[in-house]
């Protein structure tokens, strides 16, 4: 007598406590671009790159052969495959049933056809991929927080790819993500150190109230855990600031140049206000180094001319 087997558990009973999975995932990250974090499987890549290179100079080294054995060969129509495409392109085959040496160079100049655009195109992709930054390391702690707690993102995923988020130096190097690669140093501080620490002291009480008394929200009841500051409205903060700063600082500098008779203080202050100038377009701007230079001229030429206007000599009194 054989006992009966036990019945399998239902799928709900099999997946109960495993969290939430790749659904929850991608919907959070579209709610949040900041945090589509990815591999970039840079060396994998490159080893295809490899690949491809690899491929093509076998394929150049044996059609370089064939070439030159054309030209010692005793057959016209050999001779005549690098100067009419007809003698090229026709098919022939040995008497012994081998593949002729014409038909050979027709096929790896097919072949060539085909690999060099996605040789080409592999090259391109590379260039645009190793453009994205890598994540903040502070956009990639939140991740991994939100990814683990239980209250928030209860993210589980049980296949190898749920190492690519760890606490790991070099699988960190090999991440990326799509956020602005062009931010300035005064709003990556403000984004990843100054909201940090407001969250820290004060945001986290005002938010919450917020975000309790909210009764739209796009996931689950769980994000009532989580406060989101807009990068929208950070970005308009700063680029607010920064034109302020781009106003001020002219009319600033003439009023204080205005104010002081002496010529040896007038061209301190100038020097001064250039350095100022200067620093500020690194800190506020993405400039590129030669922008910087011509603005910071610019910038100083202003003073000089506005100098030289109204009054260079120093004033008696």
């Amino acid at each position: 007598m054989t006992s009966p087997e036990p019945e399998p558990e239902p799928i709900e009973m099999q997946t109960q406590g495993l969290g939430h999975g790749y659904d929850r995932l991608a919907e959070w990250m579209s709610l949040h671009p900041e945090l589509a974090i990815f591999r970039r499987f840079g060396s994998r890549f490159t080893e295809l790159i490899l690949y491809y290179q690899a491929e093509i100079t076998q394929l150049e080294h044996r059609l370089q052969e064939l070439r030159a054995g054309d030209k010692r060969s005793a057959d016209v129509d050999r001779q005549l495959q690098g100067l009419a495409w007809t003698k090229l392109a026709r098919s022939r085959t040995s008497s012994t049933g081998q593949e002729a040496p014409e038909h050979e160079q027709y096929r790896i100049a097919m072949r060539l056809r085909e690999i060099m655009p996605q040789y080409y195109q592999a090259l391109c992709l590379q260039k645009k991929t190793l453009s994205l930054r890598r994540p903040h390391p502070k956009v990639l702690k939140d991740l991994r927080d939100w990814m683990t707690r239980p209250s928030l993102g209860n993210i589980t995923i049980l296949s190898p790819d749920c190492r690519t988020w760890d606490k790991c130096p070099e699988m960190e190097k090999d991440l990326l993500t799509f956020e602005d690669s062009m931010m300035d140093g005064f709003t990556s501080f403000l984004t990843y150190t100054i909201i940090d620490i407001y969250h820290s002291l004060l945001g986290r009480h005002i938010h919450k109230k917020r975000a309790k008394g909210n009764n739209t929200l796009p996931l689950n009841s769980s994000d009532l855990d989580v406060i989101t500051y807009s990068h929208r409205y950070i970005a308009f903060f700063t680029r607010t600031f920064t034109v302020l700063i781009a106003c001020m600082l002219p009319i600033a500098a003439i009023m204080l140049l205005n104010s002081v008779d002496e010529m040896s203080k007038r061209l301190n202050i100038i020097a001064c206000l250039t350095g100022l100038f200067s620093v500020c377009m690194n800190i506020f701007t993405t400039a590129t180094l030669p922008e910087i230079f011509a603005a910071t001229a610019a910038f100083a030429a202003v003073l000089v001319v506005f100098l030289s206007a109204n009054g260079g000599s120093p004033s008696n009194g």
